[in-house]
């Protein structure tokens, strides 16, 4: 593992949860994996609870979107997932994606002060740069949504992508001494846990505010494409999460994450 004080081994980091369930399932802390959300998908299957998660200190086979790679050295970054097994419709299951980010935005917050933004739907930002990924692997069963796995991969230290990715990547090493990895683990776990809560029991209307208030894309012009091509404003997000953005003849479009990429006009973020 990394040097002592930043490991994930479990005994560093399990005294300090605050959470009911999140982190208290099967654990799995590995030096090395293929993909954190493989993994755990394998735990789901297995019957693991919710709360349930695996995490790595490099991943050989890291899944982005879309099928694309995720770079994830050793020690670099916080390469995670958590096993979910919400109570909600199966058409919220893309609203777990905004929780999830939220959640990675308010703990990065609350451990670095850090102002870390969520670019729809599923990146966080800061300053204009990726600082981390979401991937949502759902599983549905005979009585709808059988479990959720959110992995994320938030960069730490510097080492986290490749220096030709400096131009829209960037890390919290980059901004401020990085805090140790387990402080943000534990952070993360409890916002999710309590964004999860929120949704269960009220839909996007329980945290739209929350969201809204740490988007960065809301409010800025982007370039939708995939089934349609236009350049418009984002205006808002609906209660199923899907992005509402007027074109320039005045039209409003209702933009769903799988058939577009968002993109900001000045390059891709």
């Amino acid at each position: 593992m990394s040097n002592h004080h930043d490991s994930l081994l479990a005994e560093g980091w399990l005294p300090l949860l605050t959470t009911r369930y999140m982190g208290r399932g099967q654990v799995q802390v590995l030096h090395e994996a293929t993909s954190t959300n493989t993994l755990l998908k394998q735990m789901a299957l297995s019957g693991a609870p919710a709360g349930s998660l695996c995490l790595c200190e490099t991943q050989t086979a890291g899944k982005g979107r879309l099928g694309r790679g995720w770079h994830s050295p050793a020690g670099q970054g916080l390469w995670l997932s958590v096993l979910l097994r919400p109570r909600i419709q199966p058409e919220q299951a893309p609203l777990v994606t905004l929780c999830a980010a939220l959640a990675m935005a308010q703990a990065v917050n609350e451990v670095t002060g850090l102002d870390a933004r969520i670019k729809w739907p599923n990146d966080l930002v800061l300053e204009g740069k990726k600082l981390c990924g979401i991937l949502l692997e759902i599983g549905f069963g005979g009585e709808g949504i059988d479990y959720i796995v959110v992995g994320t991969g938030l960069n730490v230290r510097r080492g986290a992508y490749p220096a030709e990715l400096a131009h829209q990547a960037t890390s919290i090493e980059d901004h401020m001494a990085p805090p140790a990895r387990r402080e943000l683990l534990v952070r993360y776990l409890a916002a999710l846990e309590e964004t999860i809560a929120r949704l269960e029991q009220g839909g996007f209307a329980a945290i739209a505010q929350d969201y809204r208030a740490r988007s960065c894309t809301l409010g800025s012009t982007v370039k939708v494409s995939g089934s349609e091509d236009f350049t418009g404003t984002a205006e808002d997000i609906d209660e199923t999460g899907a992005l509402l953005v007027r074109d320039e003849s005045g039209t409003l479009h209702r933009v769903l994450a799988g058939d577009v990429s968002v993109r900001g006009v000045m390059g891709y973020v």
